[in-house]
C-alpha cells in the first residue's frame, strides 16, 4: 500500500513538472519565432549594406574602370558604379520601408529613413566633370533644386538613423536593474554609433564651405564612410550579430 502511494506521489510530481515546463514554454517569448527571425534578418541586411556601400563603390570603381576616389559617395552616381550606388540605396530603402519595430515610432522612423534614402538615389548631387550621362530627374528639374533635395535628404537620412540609435534602439521594457551585460553593451554601441553619425554630419557641414568638395578634398567621402560604418554597426548589433543574449 505504501509502495502504491509512493508511485502515485512520484507520478503526480512528474505530471506537475511537465505542466510547469509546458506553461513556461507557452508563455515565454522565444527568440526563434518566424517574426523574430525576420526582424533579425532585416536588421542584419540593412547593417551589412550600410557598412559595405562605400567600399563597394570605391573598390568596384578602381577594379572596373580605374575610377579615382570620388569627393563624396554621392558622386559615384556619375561613374561606372552608378547602378551599384542606386541599387544599394534602393535596397536599404526597401528594407527600411518593410521594417516593423516594436512600436509605431520605430516603424515611422524607419519609414522616414527609407524615404530619405530613396530621395538620395532618385535626386543626384551636382554633376561633375561634364558627365555626359542622361538623368531624367536632372533634366526636368533645375540642377540647384535636385541638388538641394539630395543634400537635404542625405542629411535627414543620417539624422533619422542617428536618432533611432540614440533614442529608439536603447529602449527596453525591463528596468535597468534587470538588464543583462549584453544589453548594457548593446546600448553603449547604439549611443556611440548615434553620436558619431551626428558628429560626421556636423563635420561635413563645416568642412564643405571651407574646403569645398573638389577632388583635392575627400573629407566628405571619409565622413560619409564613417557615418555609414557606424550606421551599419548599430543595425548589426540590433540584429544580434554582436552582444546577443
Amino acid at each position: 500500500m505504501k509502495f502504491n502511494k509512493s508511485v502515485y506521489a512520484y507520478e503526480s510530481t512528474i505530471i506537475e513538472m511537465n505542466l510547469q515546463q509546458l506553461t513556461s514554454y507557452l508563455t515565454t517569448e522565444r527568440s526563434d519565432t518566424p517574426e523574430v527571425i525576420s526582424f533579425r534578418a532585416t536588421r542584419r541586411a540593412i547593417g551589412m549594406l550600410g557598412v559595405a556601400l562605400p567600399f563597394v563603390l570605391w573598390w568596384g570603381g578602381l577594379l572596373i574602370n580605374r575610377t579615382a576616389l570620388q569627393p563624396s559617395i554621392s558622386h559615384y552616381y556619375f561613374t561606372s558604379m552608378r547602378e551599384a550606388f542606386v541599387g544599394v540605396l534602393c535596397a536599404v530603402s526597401l528594407f527600411l520601408f518593410t521594417y516593423k519595430g516594436y512600436n509605431k515610432m520605430d516603424s515611422y522612423a524607419a519609414n522616414a529613413a527609407g524615404f530619405f534614402s530613396l530621395m538620395v538615389a532618385v535626386f543626384p548631387t551636382n554633376i561633375i566633370d561634364g558627365y555626359p550621362g542622361q538623368n531624367m530627374v536632372a533634366s526636368i528639374l533645375d540642377i540647384k533644386i535636385h541638388n538641394a533635395i539630395h543634400l537635404t535628404s542625405a542629411g535627414l537620412f543620417f539624422i533619422t538613423l542617428a536618432c533611432m540609435s540614440l533614442f529608439l534602439f536603447t529602449k527596453s521594457d525591463k528596468p535597468k536593474s534587470q538588464w543583462s551585460d549584453a544589453r548594457k553593451s548593446r546600448n553603449v554601441v547604439y549611443k556611440v554609433s548615434g553620436w558619431i553619425m551626428l558628429l560626421c554630419i556636423i563635420l561635413i557641414g563645416i568642412s564643405e564651405p571651407l574646403l569645398g568638395v573638389g577632388k583635392t578634398s575627400k573629407i566628405t567621402f571619409a565622413m560619409e564612410t564613417v557615418a555609414l560604418f557606424f550606421f551599419g554597426i548599430s543595425w548589426l548589433t540590433k540584429g544580434d550579430v554582436v552582444f546577443g543574449d
